[in-house]
C-alpha cells in the first residue's frame, strides 16, 4: 500500500499572508490612512493589521483569480513535493479550509500547480477544523494551525512555519523550511 501524508495548502505550502498583503496594498495605497504592510507584518489570523479593509473584504481575496496568480510557493516546498511523490512514491493530499468558491478555485489551482496531487477541501460552513478528516494512514500531518493539528487523527503531526497566534503553545514537531522534512 502506498504512503500517505497529509498537507495544509495555505501557510504551508502556498505564501497565501504575502499574496493577500500584496492585494492589499495594491488596493489600498491611494487611501488616507493606509500604511504599505509587509506579509511578515501579519501577526493576526483576521489580518487586523490591514486597517484600511474589514475580515468581509479581505475574504473576498481568497476567491479571485488575482489571488492566485499572486501565490507563491514557499521556499523549497515545490521541491521537495516532487521527490515525496517521484523519488519516495508518497501519495500527497493536501486538505485545505476554505468557502465554496475558495475551495473550488483552490482545486482548479492544484490540478495545474501541483497535478500529482489530491485536493481534500473543507467548507468553513459545516466545519470547525480537519477532524473529520480521517489520516489515520498518513505517514504524517504538517499544517500551520495548532487547533488542526491538535484534532487530527494522524499520528505524526508537524507544525510548519513562524510563530503566529494560531499556533501559540506548540511543542510538538516543528520545520520552518521543507528541506528539515524527514519521512
Amino acid at each position: 500500500m502506498k504512503k500517505k501524508i497529509y498537507i495544509d495548502f495555505d501557510g504551508c505550502i502556498y505564501d497565501t499572508i504575502k499574496a493577500i498583503c500584496t492585494l492589499y496594498n495594491e488596493d489600498f495605497q491611494y487611501y488616507s490612512d493606509y500604511h504599505y504592510v509587509n506579509a511578515e507584518d501579519i501577526k493576526s489570523w483576521d489580518f487586523d493589521e490591514l486597517n484600511c479593509a474589514n475580515r468581509d473584504y479581505i475574504n473576498i481575496y481568497f476567491n479571485q483569480k488575482r489571488f492566485f496568480d499572486k501565490l507563491d510557493f514557499f521556499k523549497n516546498a515545490k521541491d521537495v513535493l516532487l521527490i515525496l511523490n517521484n523519488i519516495l512514491n508518497i501519495e500527497i493530499n493536501i486538505v485545505s479550509m476554505g468557502y465554496s468558491p475558495n475551495l473550488k478555485a483552490k482545486e482548479v489551482f492544484i490540478k495545474k500547480s501541483l497535478p500529482f496531487c489530491k485536493f481534500i477541501g473543507v467548507n468553513f460552513k459545516e466545519y470547525k477544523d480537519k477532524s473529520h478528516i480521517n489520516m489515520s494512514d498518513g505517514i504524517a500531518f504538517i499544517d500551520d494551525s495548532t487547533k488542526n493539528l491538535e484534532t487530527s487523527n494522524c499520528s505524526r503531526k508537524i507544525l510548519y512555519g513562524q510563530n503566529f497566534n494560531w499556533n501559540k503553545g506548540w511543542t510538538g514537531e516543528r520545520i520552518y523550511d521543507w528541506r528539515e522534512l524527514e519521512v
